[in-house]
């Protein structure tokens, strides 16, 4: 398929995921109340941050790999043995740890319960497979189970979760949608690979999986362990201001990671074809799309902040509106980051690259939590994330350039801020004249949109298949 297509699966997925997520999050974040929400957040983020020592690094490790070897079912089968069983030996190990890290620390054990049904999420995740799908390039059976269980899950949850009390059932439902889908894809793979059990034992990527997990544990250090540190410094109600303030900016980054993710299934294949002309010009594009698209949602959702922590969330958010104010500039930063990692450096194999660029990212988040998030809570969150994305984002420039001889077409950003000024003032306008959020939030977004619209035809003609 091509490129266009595989992003419109992949946009597909991520609209309906957050489309659902817009449906049910008001309805939750009303139903829980903030520190509720908190606590199932905290637990979830906590959760995810051990799911990272389980998975290091399958996930670009197997769509690289099953992407170089598709076309020859033989040798397809043997990776995806090979690195299925890596995956199963670091879960097994990790949620020994987990477990053990669980009945032992206090903050953790008061929600051992919460933790206990998590330890199925990362038991199941093993079984997940993603990234066999996603190495051969079959994002129409991705979208297609996705939306159905994810829209059944949604269902459940306006049927059943009615009182405050009913958190564990909705991290019940939760965990129990990764569980669905790991059983679905196991069962499904077997229609394309021939694998023996034996070769589930081969060490054949440990060293591969080590670096490039490693890097996926560093930079969680500024995404996922921020929400858990805040967790043991703070309080569920600071989760609560910091995730919800999170919750638009992992929209924006969701469209951006699934375009990254379909381009490195064929960025790896035109490495290994040698098709260095190709392969540069899909970089220049993909730079001029974070530029084009990230600018205009920065500027309207920093000025439109208060209307849109009130339509996702309610009255009794206002903590995470200056948050979400800090976090939105990390758009463009982490847009960029991807291209220059998912795009060309994981392709070219840099590994050891983006594991040296990660530890000073983790370094730095790690000082700025220690130093800050105590003091400023859910706002120092906010600081670290958008600290680190900076670091790291100019320290993936230097090398590129430096290294690489590849350049960032700075022009393009400065060129789409200018274009998009109208529909700032737009935004600017919405929010000082009219008092009601859903309407500010409706006509300012609206008329944004349109006026954005109508600067950029080209763009939009290439969004067509």
């Amino acid at each position: 398929m091509s490129i266009k297509v595989n992003f419109a699966y992949r946009s597909l997925i991520v609209v309906s995921f957050y489309l659902m997520s817009f449906i049910s999050f008001p309805y939750i974040s009303r139903i829980f109340g903030v520190a509720n929400l908190g606590l199932v957040n905290f637990v979830d983020n906590t959760v995810n941050y051990f799911l990272l020592f389980a998975t290091m690094g399958i996930n670009v490790l197997g769509v690289r790999e099953i992407a170089a070897t598709k076309s020859d079912l033989k040798l397809c089968s043997q990776v995806f043995a090979n690195v299925l069983g890596i995956n199963l030996l670091f879960t097994a190990i990790t949620i020994i740890i987990y477990l053990i890290i669980v009945v032992n620390v206090p903050k953790l054990s008061q929600y051992s319960e919460l933790f206990y049904i998590g330890s199925a999420k990362i038991v199941m995740t093993a079984f997940m497979v993603e990234w066999f799908f996603t190495g051969i390039e079959n994002f129409r059976y991705i979208a297609i189970r996705s939306i159905a269980i994810r829209a059944c899950y949604i269902a459940a949850i306006f049927i059943f979760i009615r009182q405050p009390e009913q958190y564990r059932l909705y991290w019940w439902m939760s965990v129990a949608v990764v569980v669905i889908n790991a059983v679905v894809n196991m069962a499904y793979a077997q229609k394309y690979i021939d694998f023996k059990w034996r070769q589930l034992f081969s060490l054949r990527y440990m060293r591969s999986n080590i670096t490039l997990g490693i890097y996926a544990i560093m930079t969680s250090m500024y995404l996922t362990f921020n929400v858990m540190y805040l967790g043991l410094v703070s309080d569920n109600t600071e989760v609560g201001y910091y995730t919800t303030a999170f919750k638009l900016y992992s929209v924006v980054l969701g469209f951006f990671t699934a375009f990254a993710n379909v381009m490195l299934p064929r960025m790896s294949a035109l490495i290994a074809e040698g098709d260095g002309e190709r392969f540069e010009q899909l970089i220049d594009k993909s730079f001029a799309a974070v530029a084009t698209f990230s600018t205009p949602i920065i500027l309207c959702s920093i000025i439109l902040a208060p209307q849109i922590i009130f339509a996702l969330a309610g009255k009794g958010y206002e903590g995470a509106i200056l948050p979400m104010q800090i976090i939105m500039p990390a758009i463009v930063l982490v847009g960029a980051s991807q291209v220059m990692t998912l795009q060309v450096l994981m392709p070219m194999k840099k590994d050891r690259v983006l594991l040296y660029i990660s530890i000073i990212g983790a370094a730095v988040s790690l000082m700025l939590n220690l130093l800050i998030i105590k003091r400023l809570q859910s706002v120092g969150s906010a600081i670290v994330l958008l600290s680190a994305e900076v670091i790291v984002t100019l320290l993936y420039i230097i090398y590129l350039r430096k290294n690489l001889g590849i350049r960032i077409p700075v022009m393009i950003f400065f060129r789409e801020f200018a274009l998009c000024i109208p529909s700032t003032i737009i935004c600017i306008a919405a929010s000082a004249l009219v008092t009601n959020p859903f309407i500010s939030l409706a006509v300012g977004g609206a008329l944004a949109i349109a006026v954005w619209c109508a600067l950029h035809p080209k763009e939009l003609k290439m969004l067509r298949p």
